[in-house]
């Protein structure tokens, strides 16, 4: 029996991809159509994942050259992210049952800078910048594995 050759790409490119999650959730296949196209446009970036003791990290450049990284738990839960570069990643896709929390935070008034900072035992959130240069990370306390600190999150 002969595959097509796009069969045959497909099937790689799906074997050493990596997988994508928002923070808390486990790493998995995409879950629906909006993840399906967030996934879509991620395979369009370039990816990397580095193993440390108990947890590794998804590094995706994406094409408008901002960067994520999703910390990825022995368990295969995401404990954390962070991102930055000229843009603003989809925070509502990286922090997922979270973004509430951030919606909330964001849309109270902040003297002086737009910077937002959550800290609470649910999540501890840090994004600020301006134009083309943002940055900020988001973990859950409760998900850190053993070892692993919040000076880890970079």
């Amino acid at each position: 029996m002969r595959f097509p050759v796009s069969v045959i790409c497909v099937l790689l490119f799906a074997q050493s991809a990596p997988a994508f999650a928002a923070l808390g959730a486990a790493v998995g296949p995409a879950g629906g159509t909006d993840q399906a196209q967030s996934d879509s446009a991620r395979a369009k970036a370039s990816a990397r994942v580095t193993s440390y003791n108990g947890y590794s990290v998804s590094e995706v450049a994406e094409p408008s050259g901002t960067t994520v990284r999703e910390y990825i738990g022995a368990d295969n839960i995401v404990f954390a992210v962070s991102w930055q570069g000229p843009s603003m990643p989809n925070l509502q896709q990286l922090l997922g049952s979270y973004a509430d929390q951030y919606v909330s935070a964001a849309s109270a008034p902040h003297p002086g800078r737009r910077a937002v900072a959550i800290q609470s035992d649910r999540l501890v959130l840090h994004s600020g910048g301006h134009m083309r240069s943002f940055a900020g990370s988001a973990y859950v306390p409760a998900l850190l594995p053993q070892g692993v600190t919040p000076d880890n999150i970079r």
